[in-house]
């Protein structure tokens, strides 16, 4: 089995980065946790790339683009063929009302 690589892209750095800096403004040991289990979880996506559902806010989505959740946070990625790539960490907050 050929596991494909996890890369992250700048937007979805940005946005972890962006977030770490809210959380720790209240809390640095929370940041760096939430931060840390992010990583950790999207480092996992090559055992699995499939374990998740479909991004039900990405039209068209043929089946490559995913997300999980970790703390209040949606992960999107995509699979493509030799990669596994982070699209975004958005707060579900921000979430896009589906019609």
């Amino acid at each position: 089995m050929v596991l494909k690589k996890v890369v992250w892209s700048e937007r979805a750095k940005l946005s972890l980065k962006a977030h770490f800096n809210k959380i720790k403004e209240d809390s640095p040991n929370a940041a760096i946790r939430v931060k840390t289990e992010i990583i950790e979880a999207s480092k996992q996506l090559n055992l699995h790339p499939e374990k998740y559902q479909l991004d039900e806010f990405y039209p068209n989505n043929t089946g490559n683009i995913r997300r999980f959740f970790r703390w209040s946070y949606r992960i999107v990625y995509e699979i493509i063929e030799n990669s596994i790539d982070i699209l975004n960490v958005i707060h579900i907050s921000q979430e896009p009302i589906k019609e």
